[in-house]
């Protein structure tokens, strides 16, 4: 079985298509979507509507479900707001139906948690050692039988790993297919699609092989100056427009 694990589209519809486009090179089983299809970018309904197509296993992202229930978006920065409103604004209420039916955490056959933020929170977030752990510990405690976690929401390419003693390390990000050990568990983050903050604009995804378990984390360049330009058409802050460009 082979998966495509995506997160944080964030309305950038070069992004995902160039993201799919390279998926269908070597077609996966199924392409799982931690979430976070709308805000920030200027293609809301486009993404919605794309994922639909292509049937994901999709969950619901922090910015999905402000798009549906605004109240939620009175936490969020002033670009993030904006950008979350306008997205509520662009989106039929079919679209907003299907954002509104998603579940925040997932498990998926019994052998992968899917999750936006954390496992506990799809708000909170997963960057340094402590929320790692914490993350391992709710794991083991409701599901021991997973090994293997996924998760979005923060942007950012990452790798934690709790070995058989119980360290939790964080790894590098390795450059090609990595293997997995299957007696220890994994918090794996794919990175962002529409508005990656590695420092790097191209598109981040994942690829999953189950047997034998291995992960491989790709880059893929898109139409960045068409999303930019659409941002400015839409009147949202050029600022987004700039970020993308930066990978912040």
């Amino acid at each position: 079985m082979r998966l495509a694990v995506l997160a944080d589209v964030h309305s950038n519809l070069e992004a995902f298509e160039a993201v799919l486009q390279d998926c269908a090179k070597e077609p996966a089983s199924a392409i799982i979507n931690l979430g976070d299809l709308v805000g920030y970018n200027a293609s809301p309904g486009e993404c919605v509507d794309l994922a639909r197509r292509h049937q994901m296993i999709s969950l619901q992202g922090n910015h999905d479900r402000a798009a549906v229930q605004p109240r939620f978006a009175e936490g969020f920065n002033i670009f993030a707001h904006q950008a979350v409103l306008w997205s509520a604004s662009a989106l039929n209420a079919e679209q907003k139906d299907f954002l509104a039916s998603l579940p925040d955490t997932l498990l998926l056959w019994d052998r992968y948690i899917l999750f936006h933020g954390a496992p506990d929170n799809p708000e909170a977030y997963i960057f340094y050692l402590f929320q790692a752990k914490k993350a391992f510990a709710y794991m083991r405690h409701r599901m021991p039988e997973v090994r293997i976690a996924f998760f979005g929401h923060t942007h950012h390419r990452a790798l934690w790993q709790r070995d058989v003693r119980g360290r939790v390390q964080s790894l590098p990000i390795p450059r090609g297919p990595m293997a997995l050990d299957p007696e220890e568990m994994y918090l794996i983050n794919p990175g962002s699609v529409g508005q990656p903050r590695n420092h790097h604009w191209e598109a981040s995804y994942l690829i999953v092989t189950a047997d034998p378990p291995a992960i491989e984390f790709r880059l893929v360049p898109y139409d960045l100056r068409l999303a930019q330009a659409k941002i400015r058409e839409a009147r949202l802050p050029d600022y987004l427009a700039e970020r993308l460009a930066a990978g912040v």
